[in-house]
C-alpha cells in the first residue's frame, strides 16, 4: 500500500469517527433520556437494555450524560480551533510576508506565550476574564479561553509558509506586474498555505478537546450540572472499582474524539504533502 493510499485510510478513518461523534451529539437528545433526570431506584445500574451505558450515583442515564458531553466537547473544540485561526494566520501571515519589525514583534508574542504551558495560560485566562466573558454560556467562555490560548502553532506554520512562499518566482512575478501586497497575499500565498492550516485546525480540535476535559475535570471548566466528558470522569473517581463503566464510556468517548482529531490531521497532513518519500513538510502536532 503506498504512503498515499495510507494517509488516505487514515484520513477517512478519522473523519468517520468525528462524524459518528457529530451525528450522536446531533441525534442524542432525541433518542436518549433526559441528562439530568434522577432515578434513585436505579442507582449504580450496569448497562443493560434499558441503559445501554448504565446509570450514575443519582440514578442517571450515562449514554444520555456521554452524549451530552460530546456536545460540548466538539462545541468547544470547534470554537476553539476556529478562534485560533482566526488569530494565528492574520499575525503568522503578516510576520512571514513582511519581515523587520513585524516578524520581531510576533515572534517575541509567540516566545511569551510559549514561555506558559497551555493549560496554565487557560487557567489564568479564566482567573481574569471580565465581567463581559463570565456572562457567557461556559461552553463558550471555556472555547474562547482556549482559542486565545491555542493560537500560537497556527502563526508559527503560517509564518513559516509565508516566508517561504513570499521569495517564491510566483510571487515575484505577482509584485512584478503591480500586484499589491494584500492581493499578493490573498489570491497568491494564502491558498499555497492551506496545508498548515487544516492541518493545525484538525490538530487544535483535539487539543482542545483535551484541555476543556481537563478543566471540566478540576472543576474549572464547564460547570455542572452539564454533562461533560472530564466531569463525567471527576463524578467516576470514587466508584472506579464498583462501578466500572462510569469510567469506561466517557473515557473511550474522550478517546475516541482525540484519535479522530489526530487521524484526520495526520492524514491531511501526509496528503497534502508534495514531497516524495515521505518527508514532512507540514506541521507536526
Amino acid at each position: 500500500m503506498s504512503r498515499r493510499t495510507g494517509s488516505a485510510w487514515g484520513m477517512w478513518a478519522g473523519a468517520a469517527l468525528l462524524s459518528a461523534l457529530a451525528v450522536a451529539a446531533a441525534a442524542g437528545p432525541a433518542a436518549t433520556p433526559d441528562p439530568a433526570r434522577q432515578d434513585l431506584d436505579s442507582i449504580f445500574d450496569p448497562p443493560s437494555p434499558a441503559h445501554w451505558m448504565g446509570t450514575d450515583a443519582l440514578g442517571r442515564d450515562l449514554a444520555a450524560r456521554v452524549v451530552h458531553g460530546a456536545r460540548v466537547s466538539l462545541a468547544v473544540g470547534g470554537m476553539a480551533a476556529g478562534l485560533a485561526v482566526l488569530l494565528g494566520v492574520p499575525l503568522g501571515g503578516l510576520a512571514g510576508y513582511r519581515g523587520g519589525w513585524t516578524d520581531a514583534a510576533v515572534s517575541r508574542l509567540v516566545e511569551a506565550v510559549l514561555s506558559f504551558p497551555t493549560l496554565v495560560l487557560a487557567l489564568a485566562l479564566l482567573a481574569a476574564t471580565p465581567a463581559w466573558l463570565a456572562a457567557l454560556p461556559d461552553a463558550a467562555r471555556v472555547g474562547l479561553v482556549l482559542g486565545v490560548a491555542g493560537w500560537v502553532p497556527v502563526a508559527r506554520y503560517v509564518r513559516g509558509e509565508f516566508l517561504r512562499l513570499s521569495r517564491s518566482e510566483m510571487v515575484q512575478a505577482a509584485r512584478s506586474v503591480g500586484g499589491g501586497h494584500a492581493r499578493v497575499m490573498a489570491r497568491h500565498i494564502l491558498p499555497s498555505a492551506l496545508a498548515p492550516i487544516l492541518v493545525t485546525a484538525a490538530f487544535a480540535v483535539g487539543s482542545a478537546i483535551t484541555f476543556e476535559a481537563a478543566l471540566s475535570f478540576l472543576g474549572l471548566g464547564v460547570r455542572p450540572p452539564t454533562a461533560t466528558w472530564g466531569g463525567l470522569l471527576f463524578e467516576a473517581r470514587h466508584h472506579v472499582g464498583r462501578s466500572w463503566w462510569l469510567t469506561l464510556f466517557p473515557g473511550a468517548a474522550l478517546f475516541a474524539a482525540i484519535l479522530g482529531c489526530n487521524l484526520l490531521g495526520e492524514g491531511i497532513r501526509d496528503w497534502l504533502d508534495p514531497r516524495p518519500g515521505g518527508q514532512e513538510t507540514l506541521p507536526d502536532r
